[in-house]
C-alpha cells in the first residue's frame, strides 16, 4: 500500500542517516586537509560527488582554480550543474573504461548507489536499474593541466577509477581522499591488497588514516592498509606524496 511504503522510505532514511555518521566526520577531516593543501589556483576532481559537499568545499579553498565533478545519477548532475556553474561538471560513472554501464540507484539513499549492488545496512532498499556512460580519468582530463586534490566515493568501484586515471596520478601525484570499505569493495572482487599495491607500488603515493596524517603519524604499511579494511577501523583514506 502507498501508506506503508512511504514508512519504509522515511524509515529507510533516517536509519541511513544515523548509520552514516561516521561520513560526517570524515568529511571534516577531508575539509581540514584540503585547507591545508590546497592554494586558491589549485585544481580538484570530485568522483561522486552526489550532493556536492566536498566540491563546495573544494571551491572555498580553491576558488580560482579548474575543477571537475563526476555524478552519474542524472538529477544529481544537473543540479551540480546549476549550483556551481563554474565547475565542469560530466554526467557519468568514472571507471576503467569508457562506454555504458547498468547503475544501481537506490531510490531512498541515493548515496549508496553505484555500478553494481552492495551490501545495505539500512532498512529496505528501493533499487532502480537505470544506464549511465562510463568514461576514464585519463581520457578526460586535460595532461597538461596539474592536479592537486581527488575525491573518490564510489561505493566499491574505487579500484577501478583508479585503475583508468593511473596515468594522470602517476603524472601529477595529486591527495586523493578516497573510500575503501567492507561491505561495497568485495562486489568488485577487489582486495585492499590491490588497492595499496596500486596506489604506492604503481603510482608512487603513500596511504594514511586521515586523522593520523593531519597529526603528522606515519604512513601506513601494507598489512596495516589490509587490517583497516579487515576490521572496519577505517573506510576512508588519504593517499598522499
Amino acid at each position: 500500500m502507498p501508506c506503508e511504503r512511504l514508512v519504509r522510505n522515511v524509515y529507510s532514511l533516517v536509519y541511513g542517516y544515523y548509520t552514516q555518521n561516521p561520513n560526517f566526520y570524515y568529511d571534516r577531516q577531508a575539509q581540514k586537509i584540503m585547507s591545508r593543501v590546497l592554494g586558491k589556483h589549485s585544481n580538484c576532481i570530485d568522483i561522486g560527488a552526489n550532493e556536492g559537499v566536498i566540491l563546495k568545499d573544494m571551491l572555498k579553498f580553491a576558488p580560482q582554480g579548474d575543477h571537475i565533478a563526476f555524478e552519474p545519477i542524472p538529477e544529481l548532475a544537473e543540479r551540480l550543474s546549476e549550483r556551481y556553474p563554474q565547475v565542469e561538471v560530466h554526467k557519468c560513472a568514472l571507471s576503467n573504461s569508457s562506454g555504458s554501464s547498468t547503475f544501481q540507484l537506490v531510490t531512498n539513499n541515493p548515496g549508496y548507489s553505484g555500478l553494481r549492488r552492495r551490501h545495505y545496512d539500512f532498512g529496505e532498499p528501493i533499487i532502480k536499474e537505470i544506464t549511465v556512460r562510463t568514461k576514464t580519468m585519463d581520457d578526460v582530463y586535460p595532461e597538461d593541466r596539474p592536479l592537486d586534490f581527488v575525491k573518490i566515493d564510489v561505493e566499491g568501484a574505487e579500484y577501478l577509477v583508479v585503475q583508468g586515471g593511473k596515468d594522470t596520478l602517476k603524472r601529477n601525484h595529486p591527495y586523493i581522499v578516497f573510500e575503501h570499505g567492507r561491505g561495497a569493495a568485495e562486489y568488485y572482487g577487489v582486495r585492499p591488497e590491490q588497492v595499496y599495491d596500486l596506489l604506492v607500488d604503481e603510482i608512487g603515493l603513500e596511504i594514511s588514516v586521515m586523522q593520523d596524517w593531519l597529526d603528522g603519524n606515519p604512513s601506513l604499511s601494507r598489512e596495516e592498509f589490509v587490517d583497516q579494511f579487515e576490521h572496519v577501523t577505517n573506510y576512508y583514506f588519504l593517499a598522499h606524496p
